[in-house]
This record gives structure tokens, C-alpha cells and sequence, in this order.
């Protein structure tokens, strides 16, 4: 069976301690993938993707209190793969790998919870907000430089691979990735009830 695979990836920077910034713009070849994939993929190290198998009944409140814990968990998994990857990568081509902070991972979680939420894909948030006036929201404190990658994909075995794959495969975001100016950085992900998997990203440097 022919499954319709679409990724669409987004980009915004902004540097030099000036929180302003623009609105993205409409995605163009270098912030849109469209790929077909055939067949299916059993994989599905993270519990990201949805399952036709029929569950045994059991009870309700047993049931959802698993889910929701199941889904707490997997979530964690795949952030911490998508950043240990990335700095794989960035030691890889001779970058300092980044450091993991958790005030970093507090933005990026609430942007990509929202996005998957709300059924919507933008750097700037149903509230108006883009990732400078996040991380003033949630307190991050002084910062220099702050920047943002955002992505989502749906159907994918593989969904963080896929997503850092792509971010790769697109000059403006794999800059992102691989700027040996960025000191610090959290991923978080969120997944809606469709199956589509969210991916944000944030970078720091503080003053």
C-alpha cells in the first residue's frame, strides 16, 4: 500500500541580541519536503506512530493512566535521540557538541505541544509569540542570540531520523544544526492525534 509521506520543515535565526524577528516565509524547496513511501516499516522505537492492532479490553482508568504515561516517556526518548544525534553529527564535522538545558527544552516542548495541539505549523504561535518572546515568557534570563528549527512528519517508522535527515538535506537548517556559535539547546517533541509528529528545536547563547 502506498502511504503519502509529508514533511514540511521551517527555519528562523535570530542573532545579535535583538529579540524582534519576522514572520517565516512561505515554505520554498529549501523548507519543503514531499517524499512517497511504499510498503511499511514495522519499526517504531519511540511508540510515535499508530497501531491498527485491536487492544483486549481492560479497564478505562488503568488504560488511559498507561497511555498518558506511555506517552510522557516515549516523548522523552525521542528528544534525547534527536539531540544525541545531532551532536553526533556535530562531532562529527568538528563542532563542539551542545549542551542540554532543560530551561531550553521548557520552550521548545511548549511550542511543539501547541503546534501539535492546535493543528498548526509556524514559528509564530497562535498567542502571536515566536521563540524570543517564549523564552522571555518562560524566564530563560539574559540571553545573546536565541534561534529556533522546527519540523513535523507523518507515517514515518522513524520520525526523529526522518526529521533530522531533512533538517540536513536543507542548507538554512542544517547551519542551524551544525553553528559552532551555539552553546546551548534543547529538542522537544509532541505528537497530535492524527499520528504527526512535532519537532522544535531551540539554541542559545547566553550573554
Amino acid at each position: 500500500m502506498l502511504n503519502r509521506i509529508f514533511l514540511i520543515l521551517c527555519l528562523l535565526a535570530i542573532c545579535g541580541g535583538v529579540s524582534k524577528a519576522q514572520t517565516p516565509p512561505l515554505p520554498d524547496p529549501a523548507h519543503t519536503a514531499i517524499k512517497l513511501a511504499t510498503g511499511s516499516d514495522s519499526s517504531d522505537p519511540f511508540g510515535l506512530l499508530e497501531s491498527d492492532e485491536e487492544e483486549t479490553p481492560v479497564d478505562d482508568k488503568k488504560k488511559a493512566a498507561g497511555v498518558k504515561a506511555s506517552v510522557v516517556v516515549n516523548m522523552a526518548m525521542a528528544e534525547q535521540a534527536a539531540f544525541k544525534l545531532i551532536n553526533k553529527i556535530r562531532v562529527e564535522k568538528g563542532f563542539a557538541p551542545l549542551k542540554w538545558s532543560d530551561e531550553l527544552a521548557a520552550v521548545a516542548r511548549l511550542h511543539s505541544q501547541n503546534m501539535a495541539e492546535f493543528r498548526f505549523f509556524s514559528h509564530r504561535g497562535l498567542d502571536n509569540r515566536l521563540v524570543s518572546d517564549r523564552a522571555d515568557q518562560l524566564k530563560i534570563g539574559r540571553w545573546r542570540s536565541i534561534g529556533e528549527n522546527i519540523a513535523f512528519n507523518r507515517g514515518y517508522a522513524d520520525p526523529v531520523g526522518m526529521a533530522i535527515e531533512l533538517w540536513l538535506d536543507s542548507p538554512t537548517h542544517r547551519r542551524n544544526m551544525l553553528d559552532p556559535n551555539w552553546k546551548e539547546s534543547a529538542v522537544g517533541v509532541a505528537k497530535a492525534a492524527d499520528g504527526s509528529v512535532y519537532f522544535t528545536q531551540v539554541f542559545l547563547v547566553r550573554r
